[in-house]
């Protein structure tokens, strides 16, 4: 059996991280316990049950879920009265484990080959919310980044990973059938969520939900509409730029026209 301090959890980094995104979370999760939405969890992609044992504190009624026997195991020792279970998140078959007011879905998404999927699944474990937090590129565009990873116990099962942009997750879980995404007014405190002078931000977190919410911290985002053509050359975008300057201005002599008229 493995020794806690040989997960990659447990380092000083790793831990930290988690302290900064339990830190965030914690007021949020406890207003929705207290107006009664949320009482049970899922605690998608769990790792060792770092996540579990939060929500378990906070009094909430958790299972956790991780694709690695590995994980689970370790999870079971440390937190012996909460369920643990082996699953592929990109297998129907985890609807079948049951529905939860909320899933935590917490730095697993970016290491999946098949995110829409996964998202799919999760919407039908959802009774209520769905909570992401993942890498996202600095893309404006609904696009996804192809990355080979490590074969660590908190990397891809399958060494490849699509890394979103925050535009892609909001699209997409409009698109698996959430009525409402909203971002976090604050996040975490930590470079990752922050950014500094070498990196910008690399991480963002959002709430989906079945229904519109009204909760403190939450901004509602709409559902992003990416016309861009990625074909387009330097020169073809300065055509475009051009163009729509045009219009616009065409547009605005008209309606000077028309109120002169009258």
């Amino acid at each position: 059996m493995a020794l806690p301090g040989e997960f990659v959890f447990d380092n000083p980094h790793a831990r930290r991280f988690v302290e900064a995104r339990q830190n965030m979370l914690r007021p949020i999760l406890r207003d929705l316990r207290e107006r009664s939405l949320v009482q049970s969890v899922a605690d998608v992609g769990c790792g060792v049950g770092h996540f579990s044992g939060f929500l378990r504190g906070l009094g909430f009624d958790v299972v956790g879920f991780d694709g690695r026997p590995g994980n689970v195991e370790e999870a079971r020792r440390r937190y012996p009265d909460i369920e643990f279970n082996v699953v592929d998140v990109e297998a129907t078959s985890i609807g079948e484990r049951g529905l939860y007011d909320l899933v935590l879905y917490v730095g697993l998404l970016y290491h999946l080959e098949n995110p829409m999927r996964a998202l799919r699944n999760f919407l039908a474990m959802a009774r209520k919310f769905l909570v992401i937090e993942s890498y996202a590129t600095p893309h404006r565009q609904t696009t996804f980044y192809l990355r080979e990873e490590s074969a660590l116990e908190d990397q891809s099962l399958t060494s490849l990973a699509l890394y979103p942009s925050e535009s892609s997750l909001i699209k997409i879980c409009y698109k698996v059938g959430f009525s409402a995404v909203y971002r976090f007014s604050h996040l975490p405190e930590h470079e990752d969520f922050q950014g500094g002078i070498r990196r910008g931000p690399q991480r963002t977190m959002l709430l989906a939900s079945k229904f519109p919410l009204a909760l403190s911290g939450l901004v509602l985002v709409p559902e992003p509409q990416d016309y861009s053509d990625p074909w387009q050359t330097p020169i073809g975008r300065l055509a475009s730029a051009l163009g729509r300057l045009r219009n616009g201005l065409r547009k605005k002599m008209a309606g000077q026209h028309y109120r002169s008229q009258n």
